[in-house]
């Protein structure tokens, strides 16, 4: 397994970790805690050594069912969560206050049954919650030892500067695919500046770069791929092209499509690791795959020019 430090910590992560949103049994078709279970377990079997999560995923479920997979393991290894997306009464919404970041830190402390959680993300920016309270709460936090380390999720250039003027962070997350660019472009830069490790969340497109969909694909009201607009529209159709340009690269280098993807991430500069989603070990099994090689220069830029290419088909 590949690994790298974060940040400045000395602590080594596998750049290829499994993030739990699956985990929580909602909004991805059916998900058997059993089996997501011993994708946990098959995850650690071939090196990863980092788990994310979140408090909103599931409601607590992915982060209670990731403690029970671990076991005492839980303690050797890199756990994130994160919190700033509350839920109650049906109702969903921001909150980054200083108030409910230590209700939601104890929670989490609790159904990961820690002391301590190794890294823990603000997963969104509040626009009511200046950000500066936060820092200082995250900060105080720090301080009594119930984090070790501070995360930064979706947020852009210039938040991140707001926030790290207060105190230094040492992760950050952004949504980064083949597929899906932009968010990225403007903190590649500036993760190196500052010395922070840069992950990207959507390695797969919710499961579109796997190579397992096609125009006739439909889900589940309930489903989340049902409203997000990499499966809707000209966005959907221009993918689909993207993933054909995506197969034959992965034939060419004899691997599966959703490697040759995490893989072309890997590869690019700036990328300190990604998150794979999975709801059973051979999911653990394909994905992690992406380690241990890398893309010939000819394909990675092949893949580099896919948006680019795609964007003109369609004008």
């Amino acid at each position: 397994m590949e690994t790298i430090q974060l940040a400045d910590t000395g602590q080594l992560i596998s750049r290829v970790a499994m993030g739990g949103c699956p985990l929580g049994g909602h909004g991805w078709g059916h998900v058997d805690d059993s089996k997501s279970i011993a994708a946990v377990r098959r995850a650690l079997d071939l090196g990863v050594n980092f788990f994310d999560t979140a408090d909103v995923y599931g409601l607590g479920h992915s982060e209670r069912i990731l403690a029970r997979a671990l076991g005492a393991k839980r303690h050797e290894v890199v756990i994130a969560t994160k919190f700033g997306i509350r839920h109650e009464n049906g109702r969903t919404w921001k909150d980054a206050s200083p108030a409910y970041l230590r209700s939601a830190l104890e929670a989490s402390l609790r159904r990961l049954q820690m002391d301590c959680i190794p890294l823990y993300y603000l997963h969104w920016p509040d626009e009511e919650t200046p950000l500066v309270e936060t820092m200082a709460e995250l900060a105080r936090c720090r301080q009594e030892g119930k984090i070790r380390w501070i995360g930064l999720s979706n947020f852009s250039a210039p938040q991140v500067r707001e926030a790290t003027a207060v105190m230094p962070v040492e992760a950050m997350q952004v949504q980064f695919s083949l597929v899906d660019r932009l968010k990225a472009a403007e903190l590649l830069p500036l993760a190196q500046q500052l010395g922070i490790t840069l992950l990207t969340w959507g390695s797969l497109a919710q499961g579109l770069l796997t190579g397992k969909y096609d125009a006739q694909a439909t889900f589940a009201p309930q489903d989340r791929r049902s409203h997000y607009d990499n499966f809707l529209g000209d966005k959907f159709s221009q993918n689909l092209r993207a993933v054909e340009r995506l197969r034959e690269v992965a034939a060419l280098v004899d691997k599966k499509p959703a490697q040759v993807a995490l893989r072309w991430l890997l590869d690019t500069p700036g990328i300190g690791g990604v998150l794979f989603g999975a709801k059973q070990p051979a999911q653990v099994d394909e994905n992690v795959g992406a380690a241990g090689w890398r893309l010939p220069a000819r394909e990675y830029e092949t893949l580099k020019t896919l948006e680019i290419l795609f964007m003109e088909a369609l004008a």
